[in-house]
């Protein structure tokens, strides 16, 4: 089974998106997915608040944190900072179940301390979550976004450089930020840390978000593997 995985993708050192070396201690690889998160989070609010920024400003603002974030901690977790990416990496067999619960659990609470931490700078409270059930427009556009996000992120890791994915990533996202009507969440952790921010958020929504979000990165995964069978390399 190992042998043919290794067939599908390029070889570790140069792939986007998994750590250079899987010997390191798992706190230490856990650690960078939360720290990511947590600083990705920061940037996902902060950007929204107090309303100097426009639109294009804060999609550039989020897309350009993932971007660097990825390349900065990329070589010691593999960047992922969403856990539809790590559930995915195991579900292909690239990731054992222990390394993707740490790594699942690190990305929540780092996203969740992200959006306390703004809560702090900005000195506003968190809105009480609500119970309100999202529009269909809403839940198309997770699964959608987060589709095109996962088709991104897993092309690139079997067609491109490490070097070059974050940069595919952020221009993505930059675009499906701007383009959905949901802003392109696309990542479970970052729509439960929505629970803890300013902005109201709905238990219902978040819920419904991130099974649509785990089917559209699924679904990405599948077409993923018919566009590469052997690995694009």
């Amino acid at each position: 089974m190992e042998s043919s995985l290794l067939k599908l993708v390029p070889p570790r050192a140069s792939r986007c998106f998994v750590e250079d070396d899987v010997s390191a201690p798992l706190v230490r690889r856990s650690l960078a997915e939360a720290v990511g998160t947590m600083l990705l989070m920061v940037a996902v609010l902060g950007a929204g608040i107090g309303g100097k920024a426009t639109p294009i400003s804060s999609a550039m603002a989020i897309s350009e944190t993932l971007i660097g974030l990825i390349l900065a901690l990329g070589s010691v977790s593999g960047g992922h900072f969403n856990p539809v990416i790590t559930v995915l990496q195991w579900r292909a067999g690239q990731r054992g179940l222990e390394c993707t619960t740490w790594y699942v659990a690190a990305q929540i609470l780092g996203g969740t301390a992200g959006a306390v931490l703004v809560d702090l700078m900005f000195a506003v409270p968190p809105s009480p979550p609500t119970g309100e059930l999202p529009n269909a427009a809403a839940v198309v556009s997770e699964a959608l976004s987060t589709f095109g996000l996962m088709m991104v992120v897993f092309c690139s890791s079997r067609s491109t450089s490490k070097m070059t994915g974050p940069f595919a990533v952020g221009l993505w996202l930059l675009g499906a930020i701007i383009a959905t009507p949901t802003g392109s969440i696309a990542n479970p952790a970052v729509a439960i840390s929505l629970l803890m921010s300013p902005s109201s958020a709905s238990v219902t929504a978040v819920a419904l978000f991130i099974a649509v979000q785990f089917a559209g990165g699924a679904l990405a995964l599948q077409c993923v593997d018919f566009l590469y069978p052997s690995g694009g390399h």
